[in-house]
This record gives structure tokens, sequence and C-alpha cells, in this order.
């Protein structure tokens, strides 16, 4: 699967047609043109050539894409643990949703990366031993500030830093007539990602994208035996859109 995905990616980035669409915000401005009188000034002296009223002038309508927008991804991520994790969670993948909202390049983001696993061996939680039929919910939430520098042909290379709250909460507890408590952690991450836009109308663009980053999250808080820190990959789609700015332009 991911292994599709990332071939897909490079033949999108690799496609003559993809590279004829470029990062100018366009300014569209109206065919009418209206007539603007000015109001008389309450200073009105005709023996002041300075207090005349102005004569009347042209404007036409314009609009152009504002710094305000915002984005939606829907991906498709793989996570790879230590040693010690991976000997009880094992490498796993899963949905990733991601919402942000953008000032001009700056990007503040948040995502939810949920999935659920068996644990591969029988550990001790607080007292109680977890068994390999318990089903757990893996609960990925980050936020987080990028940048997007981009270049020509609607391509973007976009950093991140932000922070990780991790959470594992078992969803059959009642099967296993037992309550557990695994404790919440989290830790800074660190990544990057890479896009190829598509523009679907004005202002508004499609994305494919691959992103990869790693996180600092101490998992010894959730047991003594884990390691610190996952490494991720992605891959998916997104939709980028702007609002648009409305404003007067005056002709001659």
């Amino acid at each position: 699967m991911g292994r599709t995905l990332f071939i897909l990616f490079i033949v999108i980035l690799l496609n003559k047609i993809s590279f004829a669409q470029k990062w100018i915000p366009e300014t569209i401005c109206s065919t009418d043109t209206l007539l603007v009188e000015s109001f008389q000034s309450m200073k009105y002296n005709a023996a002041k050539p300075d207090s005349l009223t102005p004569e009347p002038y042209k404007i036409v309508r314009c609009k152009t894409r504002s710094t305000i927008g915002f984005r939606f991804d829907l991906a498709f991520s793989n996570y790879y643990y230590g040693e010690k994790t991976t000997s009880w969670m094992g490498q796993h993948g899963g949905p990733n949703f991601n919402f942000i909202f953008t000032v001009d390049r700056w990007n503040i983001g948040f995502r939810f990366k949920p999935w659920t696993f068996n644990p591969k061996k029988e550990m001790d939680f607080n007292g109680h031993t977890l068994p390999t039929t318990a089903r757990v919910n893996t609960i990925k939430l980050d936020y987080y500030v990028g940048y997007s520098f981009d270049f020509e042909k609607l391509i973007s290379l976009e950093p991140y830093l932000g922070y990780n709250l991790s959470s594992l909460v078992v969803i059959n507890e009642e099967n296993l007539n037992q309550h557990y408590r695994l404790y919440e952690t989290g830790g800074f991450i660190a990544g990057a990602t890479l896009n190829k836009y598509f523009k679907i109308k004005e202002y508004e663009y499609i994305s494919v994208f691959a992103s990869a980053g790693y996180a600092f999250v101490n998992f010894e808080k959730v047991h003594p035996d884990f390691d610190k820190g996952y490494f991720e990959w992605n891959f998916g789609v997104a939709y980028k859109g702007f609002l648009t700015r409305i404003f007067d332009r005056r002709v001659e």
C-alpha cells in the first residue's frame, strides 16, 4: 500500500501537465466601470481653489486571494516505534485527519490520528495484566505550527514544529472484566510535508502530498519497558482554499 502510494506520488510530480500552473494569486477586475461622485466640502469657498469639489472619477471592482485560508487533509500514516515498544504494540498504520488554519504562508494545524490494535504479548499495567485479547485504541493528537515555502509549478515544502499528545484506551474492558489505567504521554514533534498542488478554481487547490516526521514522545510514561519516540510517514490528499478579498481600483 505504502509503496503504491509513493510511486503514484512520484508519477504525478513528474507529469508535465502538472507543472503548467504557478503560485500567482490572480487579480480579477470587472469590465463594468463605476463613476464615483465626490461630496462637496463643507468648507467650500469659491475664492479658494483648494476647497473646490473634486471631479468624479472612475473605478472598477476587483478581487484577489486573501491571506486567510484553510486546509483539510486526509492521509494514511505508518508509525515506526523503538524495538521495546514494537514488541508490545507492533508497527502499525492508520488514518490521519488534518485541519489547518492558514495566514499567508503560516500554518496552524491540528491532526487526529486514531487506530486500534491487539497487544502482541501480555504486559502488566498498574498491577493488572493486559492480555493479547485486549483491543486498545491509540489516539495521537498533534498541535503544530508550520511555514510554507512555495516554489514554481505549485510545489511547496512545509516544515513544522509542534507537540504530540498520545493516549491508549482499552475499549473491551467489559469483556475482560477488568479496568485498566494506561497513562497519557506526549512530546515535541518535527517534520516536513512536500506538496504538489493543482488549481481547481479561483483560490482553491487540491494537493497530493507526502510527509515525514519524528515525535519525541516518552512512552516510558505508559510502561517503563517501552522506548522513547517514533518515526512516521504519511501519504494523502488535501483541499486548500483562501478567502476572497474585494477592493476598488481607480482607472483613468
